[in-house]
């Protein structure tokens, strides 16, 4: 019996095609295939192929992209069983805590919110170190900003509210942020009583008010970690992972929207998404004819590092002089990915084979709409459609073709975080060599003070429990100065009037430390500014309390 196997990509729904019986039945027998030959069937691959493109984009939101229709050239997708390896270590969280209903803008730019993230331990090659959102609440559209220092926020929130304001024909009514310095200054304050904008403000160490805004900078950073550990990217080129993140999450459905994309909310009109690569591939850029000779390259390699929108067009760095290209002409290998310590090509085997690689064709499908993002930097381009950012005109560093320092990209991987983690407990800490010695030594510190003295548990007495409380402190610059590792007693544990009364903590008023300086000042005397090292273990407890060692 004769069956044609179908291998076109655009009838992956066709599995082969036989002949009809006379009753009407459809008998099918496939004959044996012997190792290593093996049917291929691309049922999932094309499922994985695009979960790749849409910066690993999780499953159950492709398939609303599909089934509700919210973007164009999207193919039939169906489920896979991949474990994918970047989600997996980029996005591993803990489960999330139910949430209550809160209330929602009834139209675009009523609410705003906004939150910056870093400092990030690696500054891009436009010297930044932070990022900044925005999230207009009825859309769910974002734009994110690239800062050198949280003090530009200011004038960056100038610009936005000119350009989504003109472009959008509203006006922002309230911005919702928390009470970080750069959204709580005078100047910041001043403008929006002006303008007229309401400011809701979170309550002190309680970001949860912010939760929009926090929740989607976390979102944008899986995505972007993802992203850049798939292809291996240099943690230098974070912002073009984050600004690419952004880019897609707006075309992504949300569950904050029914049957639509950010981007089809805020523009009114279906994004196309056929134009998506994955992002960090190795491509190759076309050369035009005004800077070559007749006989020279027409083309040269480069890594897709993210697209256009102010000029349509794919942003791509030309390896050969280090710079961020836009160009429309280009042709993807998206299972192959530079070696950044050899400078050469690596192929990926990937089960689909062919249908990965492909030109640019269909850009012009996508409407020239207020994108996400506007930067400060070539390396960072500004994503809005009609508002040029202010760039740094300064040329890369060139290329240093030096062998490096790591050898090993496990090594690397594990030396260059983007977030600062801190342990939960115990366990984890025990596990890192830089948290042990900051236990030992807080250890140390309690037995020199003689805070405790070991007896035996009494029997009609409330035993108090012990836990560790973990945090890194940081530089001004962002970077690490030391490890600090407390142990607490659980004093949640106790009951007020019972176990003990009022409690007041030594701490100088800020009146007084003040009213010291200004006399400093005045009288010509020399202040002595002092850290004491575990201050709190110096002061004097007079009523025991019954505390379980940490072996119990």
């Amino acid at each position: 019996m004769k069956v044609d196997i179908y291998g076109d990509r655009q009838l992956e729904d066709c599995i082969a095609r036989v002949p009809m019986k006379g009753n009407r039945c459809f008998p099918l027998n496939l004959n044996y295939v012997h190792p290593p030959v093996a049917n291929r069937a691309t049922v999932g691959e094309t499922s994985w192929l695009w979960h790749r493109r849409f910066g690993h984009l999780n499953y159950i939101s492709l398939k609303l992209l599909q089934e509700k229709d919210m973007v164009q050239g999207l193919p039939n997708l169906q489920e896979h069983e991949k474990v994918c390896s970047g989600c997996a270590v980029s996005k591993n969280n803990r489960s999330s805590f139910d949430k209550e209903g809160a209330w929602r803008a009834s139209q675009p730019l009523e609410l705003i919110h906004s939150d910056i993230c870093g400092p990030m331990q690696t500054i891009t090659p436009g010297g930044n170190r932070y990022f900044l959102t925005f999230i207009d609440d009825h859309t769910r559209m974002c734009w994110v900003f690239f800062l050198q220092h949280k003090s530009q926020a200011f004038n960056i929130f100038k610009r936005f509210k000119s350009m989504v304001e003109l472009q959008s024909g509203h006006q922002i009514k309230k911005l919702r942020s928390d009470r970080g310095g750069e959204y709580t200054s005078l100047d910041f304050s001043k403008f929006c009583e002006e303008m007229g904008l309401e400011r809701q403000l979170t309550v002190g160490y309680s970001p949860q008010q912010n939760g929009v805004a926090e929740r989607k900078n976390r979102t944008v950073m899986e995505m972007a970690r993802a992203m850049i550990h798939e292809k291996k990217i240099p943690l230098k080129f974070w912002a073009e992972a984050v600004n690419t993140a952004v880019y897609l999450q707006n075309r992504s459905p949300t569950s904050a929207l029914d049957n639509s994309t950010p981007f089809e909310k805020f523009s009114g009109r279906k994004p196309g998404v056929k134009h998506l690569r994955i992002f960090g591939s190795l491509c190759y850029i076309h050369i035009p004819t005004q800077k070559r000779h007749k006989l020279e390259d027409t083309g040269e390699k480069g890594v897709f590092v993210g697209y256009g929108v102010c000029e349509k067009g794919y942003r791509v760095l030309n390896l050969r002089t280090q710079k961020i290209e836009l160009s429309r002409s280009v042709i993807f290998d998206e299972e192959a990915m530079w070696n950044w310590e050899t400078s050469e090509a690596l192929q990926i085997p990937m089960s689909w084979g062919d249908g990965a690689s492909s030109t640019i064709s269909d850009l012009d499908s996508e409407p020239n709409l207020l994108q996400q993002q506007i930067v400060q930097s070539p390396m960072e381009t500004q994503t809005s459609s009609d508002v040029h950012a202010t760039q740094d005109s300064a040329p890369l560093e060139p290329y240093d073709h030096t062998p490096k320092k790591w050898k090993n990209l496990s090594e690397v991987y594990a030396q260059c975080k983007m977030s600062i983690i801190e342990p939960e407990n115990f366990e984890e800490a025990v596990k890192d060599e830089a948290w042990g010695k900051a236990m030992t030594k807080e250890i140390l510190m309690i037995e020199k003070n003689s805070t405790w003295e070991l007896v035996d548990r009494p029997s009609s007495k409330p035993i108090v429990g012990v836990k560790w409380i973990f945090k890194i402190k940081l530089n001004l610059d962002g970077s690490t100065q030391k490890y600090k590792a407390r142990l607490v007693a659980k004093g949640y544990t106790q009951k007020p009037g019972i176990d003990f009364n009022e409690t007041f903590a030594p701490v100088a008023r800020l009146d007084t430390i003040r009213t010291l300086i200004a006399l400093a000042a005045q009288k010509g005397w020399k202040l002595w500014q002092l850290d004491v090292k575990s201050a709190f273990l110096n002061g004097v407890v007079f009523t025991k309390v019954q505390v379980k060692p940490l072996s119990m």
